[in-house]
């Protein structure tokens, strides 16, 4: 208790722009595994629409349309994974290793409850789901969709646990074990695409096209999540461990501080996801160079976002870490570097937007109309690439404290009501098209990002109990 309060630090911090390199190393450290491990992911997404392509459009529109549903998925269940990163980062940084395993238990029990359940409820109402979302899509389309929904979802339960596993080992400060598995699984899943998607009459493997590429993502699922456990109980280095000795009862009051930031994690996710769903629709209704250019910019725009959610991810492990130890300056102190890393290299990132923006565009089309709209829409990213850098680290530090609900609303207020609400109106009222959008994005980044940081500025968050 007594260095509790000597470490105590109250007041506003004043920022200092002078690096600290013990600290980036630090920082660094974390957040290159995780970075990589976000590319391969894209990589793999990228590889597996070209193998569509070369099935049809309809298989390509069929297997792209289920993605965007089990990407949303993704996106909420890692909401729900920070109740694990956190908890975990906190008791690792207190030292007791023990606790930090009885928290990994009780976070696969919880993440095999969820996916257990959706899956049901998928299987139960897999054409009603596909319906609502995508009711005017062809029949070809259609059906293709539904055969490829109903075999991914087998896969749901252990891509849950896998996403809460990945959490639990970023929380006690491994980034480098779940790259490398990543990587591994991603290089099976690009082989048995191959195999599955096109056969090989050699071995006498028929081609099964959407269906043998919904057969490869849940086979790699399946041993991706396997291959995470055996590394928890054989290899004797790592600090989650497991052992046929530890306690494997269910933990009420345990598991209870996982969901209290699990949950307000995972309804932060639906609502982002939400709220990117609907703008997506309002932009439909704008055209199709409007949608063109728009997906373009996100997809982009996604390559530079790797980087700050990376050093996001190692932030969120290294502040928790160090609250769990009471040392607060110190966790103040990695919140504040991380955002110079991050502020420093989303300005490099989005000075070379900027310039770069057109010959970008030109990539992935020749239409002068998606050209010039596109090219607005990456220079806006490129110009709020800092303010990006802001939002996802300091929400990272507030999420890593316990200030969870503060994010969730915050992302309300600031996602709905600008870029959904204001983009919506002002394209209703002046009739300005995409440049509604990018009002909408600019607004949402800076209040978002003013309000994140206003809040860690406050310093209360160091205090917090979770």
């Amino acid at each position: 208790m007594r260095g509790e309060i000597l470490d105590r630090v109250d007041g506003a911090r004043k920022f200092n722009f002078k690096f600290d390199r013990i600290m980036d190393k630090a920082i660094i450290k974390l957040a290159w595994p995780s970075i990589t491990e976000q590319l391969l992911e894209m990589m793999v997404g990228i590889v597996s629409t070209i193998f569509m392509g070369r099935l049809g459009t309809n298989a390509l529109a069929a297997v792209g349309m289920v993605n965007m549903l089990m990407g949303f998925l993704q996106t909420v269940f890692t909401g729900l994974s920070m109740g694990t990163t956190v908890i975990i980062a906190r008791v690792t940084g207190e030292g007791d290793i023990k606790e930090a395993k009885r928290a990994l238990i009780q976070s696969i029990y919880m993440a095999a409850f969820f996916g257990v359940t959706m899956a049901l409820i998928g299987k139960l109402f897999s054409t009603q789901i596909l319906q609502f979302f995508y009711g005017g899509a062809k029949e070809e389309i259609f059906i293709l969709g539904i055969s490829y929904f109903k075999i991914i979802l087998v896969s749901v339960p252990f891509f849950v646990v896998d996403i809460i596993v990945s959490g639990a080992m970023r929380g006690s400060g491994d980034t480098k074990t779940p790259m490398v598995i990543t990587s591994g699984v991603n290089i099976i899943n690009i082989i048995l695409n191959i195999v599955l998607i096109f056969g090989v009459q050699a071995l006498h493997i028929p081609a099964l096209g959407v269906v043998g590429s919904a057969i490869a993502v849940t086979i790699s699922r399946v041993l991706g999540v396997t291959a995470r456990i055996m590394v928890l109980f054989l290899r004797k280095k790592c600090k989650l461990h497991l052992t046929f000795k530890d306690d494997y009862r269910l933990k009420a009051k345990l598991l209870k501080r996982i969901i209290n930031i699990g949950v307000p994690g995972f309804i932060e996710q639906a609502v982002m996801q939400g709220g990117f769903l609907i703008l997506q629709i309002i932009i439909v209704s704008m055209g199709v160079i409007a949608m063109a250019s728009y997906q373009i910019g996100i997809n982009l725009n996604a390559l530079a976002f790797f980087p700050i959610f990376g050093l996001a991810l190692a932030n969120t492990t290294l502040v928790g870490q160090s609250l769990g130890e009471r040392k607060y300056k110190k966790a103040e102190s990695y919140a504040y570097e991380s955002l110079k890393i991050t502020m420093a290299l989303g300005l490099i990132i989005g000075t070379l937007m900027v310039i770069f923006a057109k010959p970008l565009v030109m990539l992935y089309t020749t239409d002068p109309k998606v050209i010039k709209e596109a090219t607005g829409f990456i220079r806006t990213f490129g110009i709020l690439e800092p303010m990006l850098a802001i939002l996802n680290v300091c929400s990272a530090t507030l999420k890593a404290s316990g200030d969870i609900m503060y994010v969730m609303v915050t992302s309300f207020v600031g996602l709905w009501s600008c870029r959904v609400l204001l983009s919506y109106s002002l394209d209703r009222w002046l009739h300005i098209g995409v440049f509604a959008i990018m009002i909408g994005i600019f607004f949402d980044f800076s209040i978002r990002s003013i309000m994140y940081l206003y809040r860690m500025n406050k310093g209360d968050w160091k205090y917090l109990k979770v």
